[in-house]
């Protein structure tokens, strides 16, 4: 993801042109400056989503290139680093009683002043001074002045305190991730694995987008967004998959309005491989929005027989329909239900079930951050007591000799292989299946006890955890 590696050739020069950011608005204030605080803000105290609130944020705001890259380097650079930071300045200051946007202007200012090199000490300190006059906070404006220059002066030591830290809260300094994270990785994986989970992704991946082989091939349309100024890759492991930088506004293209791609990460590929639709089968998708995994199964299934997509919110059921439509995936039906109830009509209904069930998202953060800001242990523990209810309600959906695929995007042992254990106990119907036939021979080393479990440090793609099931043909 752009904004974790910070050391390429191409990273630096982007990080040249940004310091050189000039459009200002009528206060003097850099407009790139006060559209990321604006964004974190609204993620930090408004529980917005990163990735909705910058793309709207940057839509009402006319900015060159180089500031929609300074843009999304500050908001997804500030919440990558955020728990790291919020430990340097509760050092400096005493940040109990900070107002939101002061604390938001000291967030932002630390970021610039502590991984940023190429942007000046002396801008971010003067820039979150007239930051802090553009929101009415001029009282505190000395105060913003003494802690940034003080922490200019102090950054190297500051950034040294892991030297004498116990393991998992150096691993959670470094990585900036909460304490008690850390330590459950490292108590579920040892200290190896858990680093590995938290490190960053080190690929400066851009877009990755799945292709519509019933429509093009990937070698045509590579070609094409070439030549709409694209830069344009293979992905690692799936055909179907390329990856794309540059180029501007991906959903504005005449090749994605008529449905020959879609934007859809290689683990969430690997699923519906792992799934394998066949051709003339009913399956059901559990917990389908916004429809990517489903197009893909109509397009394995070349548009022949009946996919039954659902989702709880009926706006994220239209975005199903949108994408179906879009896809010319007309064997897809999308239906407003919530996976957790209990339905008889589908009773042993379906050859195959995909349940990739709400998630903790850990699997992701290398791209949203934002998500290590809101998640708590309390709403971790209630997310596996809804994972168990979905997966439990959809095993009664599979006809006997059928399939059932379990897949989140997080990384916890609890969300992942204890809900599949504890399923197969409950339910001795069932068997668990080496997915190994379904995948890459390159990601084969990546199973353990038949189970898939994708880092993205490792792997380059969204951490994902993927099982295949089978019911028992004799079932009654």
């Amino acid at each position: 993801m752009h904004h974790t590696r910070l050391e390429s050739k191409e990273g630096k020069n982007i990080k040249r042109k940004l310091t050189n950011t000039r459009n200002l608005n009528a206060q003097g204030v850099s407009i790139a400056r006060e559209l990321a605080l604006k964004v974190l803000y609204e993620v930090n105290h408004e529980a917005r989503y990163a990735n909705i609130s910058l793309k709207e944020n940057l839509r009402r705001n006319l900015l060159t290139n180089q500031d929609v890259a300074f843009v999304t380097r500050l908001v997804y650079g500030t919440l990558e680093k955020q728990f790291t930071i919020d430990e340097i300045l509760e050092k400096l200051a005493n940040m109990k009683r900070i107002k939101p946007w002061l604390r938001n202007i000291l967030r932002m200012g630390a970021y610039q002043i502590l991984f940023l090199d190429r942007v000046p000490d002396s801008a971010a300190c003067n820039e979150a001074v007239k930051l802090c006059k553009l929101h009415g906070l001029y009282p505190f404006s000395g105060f913003v002045n003494g802690v940034l220059r003080n922490l200019s002066r102090k950054k190297k030591e500051l950034l040294s305190l892991t030297v004498d830290m116990p393991i998992q809260e150096r691993l959670a300094f470094q990585y900036s991730y909460p304490l008690w994270l850390a330590d459950k990785w490292i108590n579920d994986y040892g200290i190896e694995k858990a680093e590995a989970i938290m490190k960053p992704i080190q690929d400066d991946e851009g877009i990755t987008i799945r292709v519509n082989t019933i429509k093009i091939s990937p070698e045509i349309l590579k070609d094409k967004l070439v030549k709409d100024g694209f830069r344009v890759r293979d992905g690692y492991y799936m055909r179907e998959a390329l990856k794309i930088t540059g180029g501007g506004d991906i959903e504005k293209l005449t090749l994605y309005r008529h449905g020959f791609f879609t934007v859809q990460g290689e683990s969430s590929m690997l699923v519906v491989s792992v799934l394998d639709p066949q051709p003339n089968e009913s399956i059901l998708d559990a917990c389908s929005a916004p429809g990517g995994k489903a197009t893909y199964m109509a397009e394995k299934m070349l548009r022949k027989g009946r996919i039954c997509a659902l989702d709880i919110h009926p706006h994220r059921v239209e975005l199903i329909k949108m994408n179906s439509k879009r896809m010319d995936s007309e064997i897809i039906e999308s239906y407003v239900f919530d996976a957790s109830k209990y339905n008889q009509e589908w009773h042993q209904c379906f050859d195959r079930v995909l349940v990739d069930a709400p998630c903790s998202g850990l699997g992701t953060l290398y791209k949203k951050p934002d998500i290590k800001a809101r998640l708590t242990l309390k709403c971790y523990k209630e997310l596996t007591i809804l994972q168990m209810k979905i997966l439990q309600n959809c095993s009664y959906y599979v006809k006997p000799g059928g399939v059932l695929v379990y897949s989140t995007c997080t990384i916890n042992v609890e969300e992942n292989q204890n809900i599949i254990n504890e399923f197969l106990k409950k339910n001795p119907d069932y068997e668990l299946q080496d997915p190994a036939p379904y995948i890459p021979y390159s990601l084969r080393n990546s199973i353990q006890n038949n189970m898939l479990q994708l880092i993205p440090s490792r792997h380059l793609t969204d951490g994902f955890f993927i099982a295949r099931m089978r019911r028992n043909k004799d079932v009654v």
